[in-house]
């Protein structure tokens, strides 16, 4: 028979070499358990516990937030995204009238970027 474990830190050594036990000996949990002399529902926890504790923790990679190369070198561009999934890129210096007359066009039909 098992003998319990007392100290909280002993007790994910302990239960690990438990289902370990259990994983080598070819019984089904309530046989085992009896036969070890543990609560069936203990095991049950721990061993989800265990399952649990060992599944891969999700990376964090670091990210640095740079510049847009691409951008226009004069700055101050932007770029529209209309209704019909269709964009526009606009640099700094445009026409406003002309900007509307292209994005009513593009509302209408056109190309797609």
């Amino acid at each position: 028979m098992a003998k319990p474990v007392q100290a909280r830190e002993g007790r994910e050594p302990y239960w690990r070499q438990v289902v370990d036990r259990w994983k080598q000996s070819g019984l089904a949990v309530p046989a085992f358990c009896r036969k070890e002399g543990l609560n069936q529902a203990t095991f049950y926890h721990w061993r989800w516990e265990l399952k649990r504790r060992d599944q891969a923790k999700p990376a964090f990679l670091p990210v640095r937030v740079i510049a847009d190369k691409s951008a226009s070198p004069t700055g101050g561009g932007i770029e529209v995204v209309l209704a019909n999934g269709r964009c526009l890129r606009v640099g700094s210096g445009f026409d406003p009238h002309t900007l509307m007359q292209v994005v009513a066009l593009l509302e209408e039909g056109g190309h797609s970027c």
